[in-house]
């Protein structure tokens, strides 16, 4: 459930910063448009202003005007090319020609000037403001003079005014540009938040699907290994519990011969493999729940003797001599005492596995600092050049009926005591296994 409401707090963190992107995404295309929307009018009134310039100086150019004659077919085509001028834009108001302070061509005057100014100068082309009265209303305008060059005759003055209005027209076309990139942009990132919020969704609950499996899985893989654990180390006082039944039943068909110290000590025995399979269950049901243990102060000398006193009849059945060097120093730690001992008998276990009747394990205990050092030595054939990578993994044996256990979960005991396990060579031929834990 921790889990599951962890993945739920990150699902709407993702929605949130999704919803923050998307207005701050939005709030910055808003103020980008106004922004913008600031320079459309002075980039309308520019565009007037070249447009109306290059007019005037066209127009001062034409022959008619530069000739200074007074060709009437000539007026009639500079009369036709103000008419095609007005025709692609509207906003011209009239064109004037003057010469000396008399008109020498008009297009479409206005009735009365009511007041003009003077607003600057565009390479020779001046500009200016007017408010011509029309019968509808006074009209602004904006005017564009230009004079024939020096030299080419009578010097003439073109003017042509345009509508102020020319300016509001270009400014609200670029506006509705504007406007309609602004919907664009909008929709894009619409389409692409809602894109992202689908595929967030997505992934999240892919995610959680994939981890429920994980779950599921891990659950069976513990339960497996937890079965295969069980199997491993009650494998081993089984064994024992058999021979020792075995020897009593043989002790007691004796009749009267039976040796009852034997009987006593063989049943001593049984019982305490029972206890030992006892606590081995109990330490799997740690294992089930390790939150439920805690560590206790133990004897690391007790340990190895229960191992040995486990393990004895095993080694005797298969004539190998199983000997230990344990000193007389109590040697206290504070841990997992059974985890301890499962830890020394998948050892002794293996080292048994290796090696052949006739030859020698040797269990040592000693002292080193504040340290307990426990060696398994053995007189097998030895670790392979590989064996020393991967000898702690998990299902890795080097026997073919080996379930790859053992050393795995030796390992695992003695680093839940804070302690550490390692494998090597002896000189003298077989291997040798180091326990090293921290006492008190």
């Amino acid at each position: 459930m921790t889990a599951l409401r962890r993945q739920h707090s990150l699902l709407i963190i993702a929605g949130v910063l999704l919803v923050a992107i998307a207005l701050l995404a939005v709030a910055n295309l808003w103020f980008l448009q106004k922004l913008h929307g600031k320079s459309l009018h002075d980039s309308a009134a520019h565009s007037v202003l070249v447009m109306g310039s290059d007019l005037a100086r066209s127009l001062v150019n034409h022959p008619v005007v530069l000739s200074g004659r007074d060709d009437p077919r000539q007026w009639a085509e500079f009369a036709r090319i103000v008419q095609a001028l007005k025709s692609v834009e509207p906003s011209l108001q009239y064109v004037t020609v003057n010469e000396g302070g008399v008109t020498v061509f008009h297009e479409d005057t206005a009735q009365t000037n009511a007041g003009s100014a003077n607003t600057g100068d565009s390479q020779g082309v001046r500009i200016g403001r007017e408010l011509l009265a029309l019968p509808e209303g006074e009209l602004p305008v904006i005017t564009f003079s230009a004079n024939t060059p020096e030299g080419a005759g009578d010097v003439r003055m073109v003017q042509i005014a345009l509508r102020k209005e020319a300016v509001q027209q270009r400014e609200e076309q670029a506006a509705r540009m504007l406007a309609i990139m602004f919907r664009l942009a909008l929709i894009t990132l619409s389409v692409a938040l809602s894109l992202a919020v689908v595929l967030t969704i997505w992934v999240v609950r892919h995610e959680m699907e994939r981890q429920r499996r994980r779950r599921d899985e891990e659950h069976l893989a513990f339960a497996g290994l937890l079965a295969d654990g069980i199997i491993h180390d009650v494998r081993n006082p089984m064994s024992s519990l058999r021979l020792d039944m075995q020897m009593l039943e043989k002790e007691a068909g004796k009749g009267r011969e039976a040796r009852l110290e034997r009987m006593a000590e063989l049943a001593l025995r049984a019982r305490a493999t029972m206890d030992r399979m006892d606590l081995v269950m109990r330490e799997f049901l740690y294992v089930s729940k390790p939150n439920s243990r805690q560590p206790e102060p133990f004897e690391v000398n007790d340990c190895i003797m229960d191992c040995l006193t486990l393990l004895s009849p095993r080694f005797e059945q298969a004539g190998i001599k199983l000997d230990a060097e344990l000193g007389n120093e109590p040697l206290k730690m504070i841990g997992y005492s059974v985890g301890l001992k499962r830890a020394i008998l998948n050892v002794l276990t293996n080292a048994k596995q290796v090696s052949s009747p006739g030859k020698r394990v040797l269990i040592t205990l000693k002292r080193v600092g504040n340290e307990a050092i426990i060696m398994v030595e053995d007189e097998g054939p030895g670790l392979g050049k590989d064996d020393s990578l991967r000898l702690f993994e998990m299902f890795v044996s080097g026997r073919p009926d080996g379930i790859g256990l053992g050393l795995y979960l030796a390992k695992a005991a003695v680093e839940n005591n804070k302690g550490s396990i390692r494998a090597e060579n002896r000189v003298e031929g077989g291997a040798r296994f180091t326990i090293s834990l921290p006492l008190l």
